[in-house]
């Protein structure tokens, strides 16, 4: 006679053996990841768009995409086949999350994983190229030197240096980027609603504060209702007209009109942003429009943790979270 734990391994095999999975977005996916997963069911790897999702979330027990696209309660068909959606990132603000735990869904995600992500730097590094390239003009210099023009005296940058940066978020990625700014040599300050890590930085007490004093303020806040536009016309108008923005968090954080004004109107002296408001929808931004014609405008499009280590570090550990989860059914 089978006893209860040998019902139960073996009802988790056979569940396991029984999943089917869709790779959302392919480009660059893990090959050993991808093998890893057919441990545990049919692997379908399918570049997807938008209108499919509803099918896949249909006809797929697990769903694993990056930022491609938006989750929302109208992508949920009636009849839910999925009981995981996989996405290797901490903000989740692209998946209707009330929306999968009504329909008993988990979302695997690496929100909250902070020992993990002590490896993952590369949003921290990006960080510092944005307010590199936006400080030195390097698109801008690049662009001319590519159209055979030697003409440096047109790019005159400022430095990090001796510089006073303000980190508004003092998390994992606001620490981390801290102690970046700290080897470049400036002097740093740091913001947050909890207690938080000062070896790099000093604390302020407020927002306004920090950055009335500082020449680079960066942006490494969690989006969600109590940040929504965190970054208002209020934070521009007491930064120095000499100073800039850099956002790697969420586009959500910065009111986009209150950034656009602040850059029309000289308030602050530019901006390089990772993220903006609204990106899956780009064609009428603003904010892109005005940075295709001045100098004081980088955006890249949410390239923080799109980097080959990262997503192979990722995508191992999800694995391993989904192999958890299943097991534990």
């Amino acid at each position: 006679m089978m006893h209860l734990a040998e019902k139960i391994i073996q009802t988790n095999l056979v569940y396991q053996l029984m999943l089917k999975i869709r790779i959302a977005e392919i480009q660059n996916f893990s090959a050993d990841v991808v093998t890893q997963l057919r441990q545990l069911g049919e692997v379908d790897v399918i570049e997807t768009e938008k209108q499919e999702v509803s099918q896949c979330l249909a006809d797929y027990d697990v769903f694993w995409f990056r930022l491609k696209f938006k989750i929302e309660e109208q992508d949920f068909p009636e009849q839910v086949r999925c009981r995981y959606i996989l996405c290797p990132v901490t903000g989740l603000d692209h998946i209707d999350l009330k929306a999968c735990e009504q329909r008993g869904i988990q979302v695997l995600s690496l929100r909250g994983e902070t020992q993990f992500l002590q490896r993952v730097r590369a949003t921290a590094e990006l960080t510092m190229a944005l307010t590199l390239g936006l400080l030195r003009k390097l698109p801008y210099a690049i662009a001319s030197v590519n159209t055979y023009h030697w003409q440096r005296d047109l790019f005159k940058g400022r430095e990090i240096f001796e510089k006073k940066v303000g980190i508004i978020g003092m998390g994992r990625l606001g620490t981390i980027t801290a102690s970046y700014f700290k080897a470049f040599g400036a002097e740093v300050f740091g913001y947050d609603i909890k207690t938080f890590d000062q070896t790099h930085c000093t604390a302020v007490t407020d927002i306004q504060t920090l950055v009335s004093m500082c020449d680079i303020v960066s942006v490494h806040v969690a989006y969600n209702e109590s940040t929504h536009h965190l970054i208002d016309e209020t934070i521009f108008n007491a930064m120095k007209p000499s100073a800039v923005l850099i956002n790697t968090s969420r586009g959500g954080v910065v009111n986009s009109e209150h950034l656009l004004q602040a850059l029309q109107q000289q308030q602050i002296a530019g901006a390089a942003l990772d993220v903006i408001e609204n990106e899956y929808d780009i064609k009428n931004n603003a904010l892109i429009a005005y940075a295709a014609e001045h100098e004081n405008l980088l955006i890249t499009p949410h390239i923080g943790g799109n980097t080959w280590e990262s997503f192979d570090k990722t995508e191992h550990f999800l694995f391993e979270k989904l192999k958890a989860a299943v097991t534990t059914v």
